[in-house]
């Protein structure tokens, strides 16, 4: 399995700083977040050309392109809204294509007030499966995360078995099962059929013990067994990526390095 981060932890830096941490970091992936005006330049207005040049340049540095995450959600009530996502979902796709990435991240999204749970469930599993064809085509995996109204990997899983296609996969964020009541082992045995990519944060768990109010930590300083996770997925070979995630968390500086050298410790014990 690889190490990636998102660039939330670095929104304001050229691709080329990116790719400049990452190997001083010794991170072999990293995961462009689209959709939030970062300066990392991986976006739908991106041209042919300079998609091109960003698949060129990170070939060059030996980095891959773990996902592409996007804010794509399907659990809307509007018609109209629906079918925008589906379609910027399919235009996704095609970057991701371009760019040189197997994976998507998609989310199901809240449930809309007065829908029925089940009801989003169907409308988010509709979609991913309209997108699906397109997916295979351009050989990327559509990737619901574990996260929102699906944070219940038994609801993510649900929802990707009722969609019903070999690109639709999971992003499993270890994090979101975990604080709402799911042990990583359980979370795990639901997903491991589907996971293609993982995010990862650690977090210290509030003093009520609830789902809410965690807060940010260290990789190996807060209250998720990561260490647990990635001993699970090494069991069944995962090739994908551990992503860290950390929205304006920590200074980059901070974080890359130190989240780098934990999960790297926890990944060669994994491995025997």
């Amino acid at each position: 399995m690889k190490l990636s981060f998102m660039t939330w932890v670095c929104p304001d830096w050229s691709l080329s700083q990116i790719l400049a941490a990452a190997i001083r970091y010794g991170y072999e992936a990293v995961e462009p977040r689209a959709e939030a005006n970062q300066a990392h330049g991986v976006e739908l207005e991106t041209t042919k050309k300079v998609r091109k040049q960003i698949r060129k340049q990170f070939a060059d540095c030996g980095v891959e392109i773990s996902a592409i995450a996007t804010s794509r959600r399907y659990a809307l009530a509007a018609e109209h809204e629906l079918q925008e996502s589906i379609e910027l979902t399919k235009r996704y796709l095609e970057l991701a294509a371009d760019v040189g990435t197997p994976h998507l991240r998609v989310f199901g999204g809240g449930t809309p007030e007065g829908m029925d749970f089940s009801d989003a469930k169907q409308r988010v599993a509709e979609s991913l499966h309209e997108c699906g064809p397109l997916a295979a085509e351009h050989g990327v995996y559509l990737c619901l995360e574990t996260h929102d109204s699906y944070s219940l990997s038994a609801d993510c899983v649900e929802t990707v078995r009722m969609a019903g296609h070999p690109n639709v996969a999971i992003c499993w964020d270890v994090l979101h099962p975990y604080r709402q009541g799911e042990s990583i082992e359980e979370a795990f045995d639901n997903v491991r059929g589907f996971v293609r990519h993982c995010h990862v944060h650690d977090a210290t768990r509030p003093a009520d013990d609830g789902p809410g109010g965690w807060e940010m930590a260290l990789m190996g300083t807060g209250d998720v067994p990561h260490d647990e996770a990635v001993r699970l997925l090494a069991g069944i070979n995962f090739q994908g990526a551990l992503s860290g995630e950390w929205i304006q968390a920590f200074p980059p500086e901070q974080v890359l390095p130190h989240d780098a050298r934990v999960l790297d410790e926890y990944r060669r014990a994994a491995a025997g």
